[in-house]
């Protein structure tokens, strides 16, 4: 391998962190997922189980490999987080977020969809720097806007569907709101490249100001009405009856300005 990441041959790290759940408010909004299955996709020896605070810890994952990551829990859809490749120090802020069943029916039913168990559906965040999931209030970096590199022939159903504040998807919009995030609907299987870019037409700019008034927001919400931010893009391995979300921190995650 080696992949310019340089260290060790052989060298391994862990990788660790918590797998949320989204819940039917009535049953408290959101949930620690204890007792889920947590494997690596190109490396089906190395698993675990979470713990009742939903914190997991994988040891001997391979520096510079390719690695995506897999929960599976009885009452929650089959969940792969985007690729990594391996760095050479520990990851300890992976995360898993997932509605639970009862929750992802609702979501299909408000959307009028239908989850083709031949496809995927892929789910991420364009997260403002420094923010993570475990911050209070939105995490969305609002005025981005997704770019899809599909594998040859590959077709996908619906998207992008970007969420609104309220953090339910709207197809009425057309870029990201302060809640970040965006949706791809039954996506043919193959890998994906998800990216990112700040909004460049004019008559979206003159609607994203209107919609968030500079004046009202902090500027770090708004940086997309004043530069050009860049994102980390995020590769998914979209396979059949899989739920892939790229969450932060490991998302299309914002870079800090120059």
């Amino acid at each position: 391998g080696g992949g310019g990441t340089g260290g060790t041959p052989g060298a391994t790290v862990s990788v660790g962190g918590i797998a949320w759940g989204f819940t039917l408010p009535g049953q408290g909004g959101y949930d620690r997922i204890a007792g889920a299955a947590i494997s690596v996709l190109e490396m089906p020896d190395l698993s675990t189980t979470s713990d009742e605070n939903g914190a997991f810890t994988l040891e001997g994952v391979p520096v510079g490999s390719q690695a995506t990551f897999v929960m599976e829990h009885e009452r929650y859809p089959l969940t792969y987080t985007k690729t990594h490749t391996i760095p050479d120090t520990d990851i300890v802020d992976l995360t898993f977020q997932v509605p639970n069943t009862g929750l992802y029916s609702v979501i299909e039913i408000q959307l009028g969809i239908v989850s083709d168990p031949d496809k995927c559906q892929m789910v991420s965040t364009f997260t403002r720097d420094g923010r993570t999931i475990g911050d209070a209030g939105h995490h969305g970096q609002a005025g981005a806007v997704l770019t899809i590199e599909a594998p040859d022939g590959a077709v996908y159903e619906e998207g992008p569907i970007y969420f609104g504040d309220n953090v339910v998807p709207d197809r009425a919009r057309t870029y990201a709101s302060l809640d970040g995030g965006v949706l791809v609907i039954n996506a043919d299987p193959g890998d994906y490249t998800l990216g990112a870019s700040c909004l460049s037409d004019p008559d979206q700019m003159a609607a994203f100001v209107a919609e968030y008034p500079p004046e009202t927001y902090p500027d770090e919400d708004l940086r997309c009405q004043t530069e050009d931010v860049q994102f980390d893009s995020v590769l998914m391995k979209c396979r059949a009856g899989v739920f892939l979300n790229a969450s932060p921190s490991y998302g299309l995650q914002a870079q800090p300005a120059e």
